[in-house]
Parts: structure tokens; C-alpha cells; sequence
């Protein structure tokens, strides 16, 4: 069989069996919850249009508070015509990003050590194309549940919001485009780091741990100019190329991105085939 058919079965397989474990249960879980919370988001907007604000000066304040967070006053200026309920659910799901990935898939390897099934499957397909479907699976759980997130806004931004349809299916797209290539950046540090353990907690302990430790490097960089080279490590820094009006920064987002995964799915590769499972 050939490299493309095996990863093509191990995905398939991946999704199967988080659609009909816990993890589908989860997304559903998360689904409802960002429902909720984005109600609540819209509520608060309504009462910011009850105080008598108009367009213009809500316009005004969100192009102020963009400029602030991203430092520069052209991509205040692009995002400041974004739908404020788009805008809060993408910071909110890059956010969150790295937690539902940890939760997701630091299973999808060390529960097939664990229970000895990996045996299985690497008598049967090589061992590089077994980690890569993992990856691939785990990148497309996550995408998807974060895309259920963002549709859901979609729908009562529409429904409720009363932001115009086209408008909102139009920034809708380009804001979960952004959270693509960072959801696979951190699912190939995920599978790097948890696949290294037998034990499925302490993959999820040691992924908690990488995340965190990710975090702090961009808190450091943000408080000291003489580090602020640590950012870059930090996947998450790359939603303002992804978010940018400007082609070329975009593509470099998309580009560093998928060479974080690229990296850690190619060193997760190279030690899996090592190991004695």
C-alpha cells in the first residue's frame, strides 16, 4: 500500500473514533457552551447601542482598541468594519485554541502505546505514516470544532445580531482561516510532546506543560524588548500576519505556521521510528 493510502485510512480512523468517543461529546459540550457565551457577548452589544452610541463612534472605539492590541493603525483601520461578535469569538478560539487541542488529542498516540493496539497498526503501515495520520486526524478534530464555534456565531450574529448576512459569512470565513494553520501548529507540538509517554495522563500533563511553558515565552517577550525574539515560538503570535490586509504577511503566517507542524510532525516521526513499541 502506498504512504498516501495508509495516512488516508489512519485519518479516516482518527475520525471515526473521536466522533463516537468522549471527544465527540466534547465538541458538542464546547459548541453549546460558546452558544451560550456568545449570546451573552451580543446581549452586552445591545446594551452598548441602548446607550446611545452610534455606529460611527462604536466604529470609532473598536478601530481605537484594534490599533491599540496590534500596534498598528492599518490594521485598526481594516478591522475596524468586522462584525465586533466575529472579532471577540476569533481572539477567543485562538485563545483557547491550545487547551481544546490538549484535551483533544493527548490521547491519540500514548492510548495506542498504552493498550499495545499501535502494534497493530504498525505491522501494517509505516511508522512515520502512522504519526502523520494521527496528526492530520487530531488538525481536522480541531479545526472542526472550532469551525462549529465560529458557525454557531455565525448564525446568531445573523439571527439576533442583525448584522447583515453577507457581511458576516464574508469576515466569518477569513477569521476561521486564521485559526487553520495555528490549530495544525499546535497540534504538531501536541502530538510531539504526548506521544513520548505511555501514559496517556501524563502525555496530557506534559502537553499542558509545553503550552504553558509557550505562554510565559510570550508574556516574557511582551514585558522585555531585549527577548521579544521569544514571541516567535509562540504560536498564537502569528494571528496578526494571518489577521493582516497585506498578502505577503499573510502567506508568511501560513508559512511559518505549517513549518511549525511540519517540524514537530517530522521530529515525532523520526522518534517514533526509534522506539520500541
Amino acid at each position: 500500500m502506498n504512504p498516501l493510502s495508509e495516512v488516508g485510512l489512519l485519518v479516516t480512523r482518527e475520525l471515526r473514533k473521536s466522533i463516537r468517543s468522549v471527544k465527540g461529546i466534547l465538541m458538542l459540550v464546547i459548541s453549546l457552551l460558546g452558544a451560550a457565551g456568545m449570546a451573552m457577548i451580543l446581549n452586552y452589544l445591545r446594551k452598548l447601542d441602548e446607550a446611545k452610541l452610534s455606529p460611527e463612534q462604536i466604529r470609532e472605539l473598536q478601530e481605537a482598541a484594534l490599533t491599540k492590541k496590534y500596534g498598528s493603525e492599518e490594521m485598526g483601520h481594516y478591522l475596524a468594519d468586522a462584525p465586533s461578535a466575529l472579532l471577540i469569538m476569533l481572539m477567543a478560539s485562538v485563545w483557547l485554541t491550545p487547551l481544546l487541542i490538549a484535551v483533544l488529542g493527548f490521547d491519540a498516540v500514548a492510548a495506542d502505546i498504552q493498550y499495545r493496539s499501535v502494534r497493530f497498526w504498525t505491522v501494517r503501515s509505516r511508522r512515520w505514516t502512522y504519526f502523520t495520520g494521527k496528526f492530520l486526524g487530531q488538525w481536522i478534530v480541531a479545526s472542526t470544532a472550532v469551525l462549529a464555534l465560529h458557525a454557531i456565531t455565525w448564525v446568531i450574529a445573523i439571527a439576533f445580531g442583525g448584522v447583515e448576512g453577507a457581511k458576516v459569512i464574508g469576515w466569518g470565513l477569513r477569521f476561521y482561516f486564521v485559526t487553520v494553520p495555528i490549530t495544525g501548529a499546535w497540534c504538531g507540538i501536541a502530538a510531539l510532546v504526548s506521544s513520548q509517554f505511555r501514559t496517556p495522563i501524563l502525555g496530557l500533563l506534559a502537553t499542558c506543560a509545553t503550552f504553558f511553558g509557550l505562554w510565559l515565552l510570550d508574556v516574557v517577550a511582551l514585558v522585555s524588548e531585549r527577548v521579544d525574539f521569544f514571541k516567535y515560538v509562540y504560536p498564537n503570535t502569528y494571528d496578526e500576519w494571518l489577521l493582516s490586509p497585506s498578502p505577503k504577511m499573510v502567506t508568511s503566517g501560513v508559512a511559518v505556521c505549517l513549518a511549525f507542524a511540519a517540524l514537530t510532525v517530522a521530529s515525532g516521526s523520526f522518534i517514533f521510528a526509534k522506539r520500541d513499541v
